[in-house]
């Protein structure tokens, strides 16, 4: 028979939030300093609308476990949804100080200028976002099988180039994760939004070309049918 943390995470994976929370606040009871658990109720919280509640048991989780930039994140979704912006970026820039390659975190910073309304925040994170995604799967393909390059011979000396096949490989490195794409579209609702169609366009473009295969992401589709 599963003990309680068992069940309330399999609660929590059947998406039944509202269940699973008494059966971590009866953990909390007994575990008072183990802050996965109040990490867990305060995403249930949050999952179910409640930003007050998840934001207190986020807290919590950060004061016992202040190196985890997970707590942050989710920590700055909270505060992001119940409206408190001022905090949501110190959560999430707190986030991406704990790990600087946490780009899930640089979209929601993204995302939470954008509600704000401060829209050139809003494109340096995303694009920061971007770019550091491209430029680890690009140094990932340099650290790779020689495949990727070709020898030549350029006026006389030996030198390395791209092979064609180079460019492809890079995007299927994006394609591995949704992150890369979402990241994309946003970007393109933010130009979309003030305005400029056509860089929307090329970024909604880019968006669909690195959306993982079998992932549902439809978002992007309908924002360039939107402009066409």
């Amino acid at each position: 028979m599963p003990d309680q943390r068992d069940l309330a995470m399999k609660l929590m994976d059947q998406n039944k939030f509202s269940e699973a929370i008494p059966l971590f606040i009866n953990l909390i009871e007994t575990n008072p300093n183990d802050w996965s658990i109040h990490y867990m109720v305060g995403q249930c919280y949050r999952l179910i609308n409640n930003y007050s509640e998840a934001v207190e048991s986020l807290k919590i989780a950060s004061s016992l476990k202040s190196d985890d930039p997970r707590i942050y994140l989710a920590l700055g979704i909270a505060h992001q949804l119940a409206g408190a912006f001022s905090s949501a970026i110190n959560a999430l820039e707190r986030a991406v100080e704990l790990e600087p390659s946490f780009f899930s975190a640089y979209n929601s910073l993204g995302l939470t200028y954008k509600i704000s309304g401060d829209y050139e925040k809003a494109l340096d994170w995303y694009f920061r976002a971007a770019n550091g995604i491209a430029s680890a799967a690009i140094e990932s393909i340099h650290k790779g099988p020689d495949q990727y390059y070709r020898e030549e011979v350029i006026d006389g000396e030996h030198a390395r180039s791209l092979d064609p096949h180079t460019f492809e490989a890079i995007r299927e490195i994006l394609r591995s994760d949704p992150t890369y794409a979402i990241i994309k579209n946003n970007i393109g609702v933010c130009f979309m939004e003030h305005g400029d169609l056509e860089s929307a366009r090329e970024q909604f473009k880019e968006s669909i070309n690195t959306i993982p295969e079998g992932y549902n992401y439809p978002e992007p589709y309908k924002n360039l049918e939107s402009i066409s």
